[in-house]
């Protein structure tokens, strides 16, 4: 059952994404409009994306779960951030942010909170939101910052406020009061933000298929590189996560939810800053492209150890 839940949902993005590529070779999609998504989707449908994941009834035994599962992300955070620095130091400056950053973020929102619905129903979208806040806070300081402490007049202090200060995170200060003060939401804001935020899924798939379409079929496949990417993001960064847990005695259910959401392929936003920042975007696809058709076979096995 589990690999059905797991194919199905890994499926789901491989389809949007050849959507994508189709679109962009008929030139529906057509060049410079990706990047436009790019921001549509990092500054508006995000956001909301976040936010929607607070509408919850509140629970101090969930709440106090919950921060369990932010506190250990935050600190796998920090140490896959040490080695991926350790894991890519001699490649190139140009790929070596996108390596890193690939590594470091699975695409934990787009498909690991639909995952783990189908996984452990609405408490494991509960517990998934609190992983999903500790990403956004680190994909947009520490990830920004990799993408960003090269662009021209951007220095750290710029970027880590730029960073903690951007509609995501804001959305993270925002939802994290209405679910704490048990601030009701009238069911039409409800409905509003869901449906802004389930955009972020199928338009970010859409991104990254158009700019896959700008390169050739045997490009995508024939970099060693990626591949080497995609070993680290889908095999060692779970298994390390759940040899590390198990061994402390983590309760079984947040287990689940921080292996199942390293488990996942590398983050659509990879790309989606390699483009805004004017990286090799290309590259960044093939990292996602690959490792997205790759944990249609490793995720249902990683997922299976639990």
């Amino acid at each position: 059952m589990n690999f059905d839940i797991v194919f199905d949902q890994v499926l789901i993005l491989l389809i949007i994404m050849v959507a994508g590529v189709i679109a962009g070779k008929a030139g529906i999609i057509a060049d410079g409009a990706s990047k436009k998504f790019s921001e549509l989707l990092l500054y508006v449908t995000s956001p909301m994306l976040v936010l929607g994941s607070f509408f919850f009834e509140y629970s101090a035994e969930k709440f106090i779960n919950g921060l369990m599962v932010f506190l250990i992300a935050t600190v796998f955070y920090f140490f896959s951030i040490f080695l991926s620095s350790i894991l890519f130091k001699g490649f190139d400056e140009k790929i070596k942010p996108i390596m890193r950053f690939s590594s470091v973020f699975s695409n934990a929102g787009f498909i690991g909170l639909p995952m783990m619905k189908a996984l452990y129903g609405q408490d494991g979208v509960f517990l998934g939101s609190f992983y999903i806040v500790a990403f956004n806070l680190f994909v947009w300081t520490f990830g920004y910052t990799m993408y960003g402490e090269a662009k021209k007049g951007d220095g750290i202090k710029s970027l880590m406020k730029k960073a903690l200060l951007n509609p995501s995170v804001i959305a993270v200060y925002v939802g994290v009061i209405i679910f704490v003060l048990r601030i009701p939401v009238p069911e039409s804001v409800k409905s509003a933000v869901n449906y802004i935020g389930d955009m972020t899924m199928p338009l970010s798939m859409l991104i990254i298929g158009a700019l896959i379409s700008t390169a050739k079929i045997k490009e995508l496949v024939n970099d060693a590189r990626v591949y080497y990417v995609s070993a680290v993001r889908l095999i060692l960064m779970p298994l390390l996560a759940y040899g590390i847990l198990y061994l402390l005695g983590v309760p079984e259910q947040i287990v689940s939810i921080i292996v199942t959401a390293l488990a996942m392929p590398v983050a659509a936003t990879t790309t989606i800053f390699a483009d805004l920042f004017d990286k090799d975007a290309v590259f960044a696809s093939k990292a996602v492209m690959v490792s997205t058709i790759l944990s249609v076979i490793t995720a249902p096995v990683i997922v299976a150890l639990l």
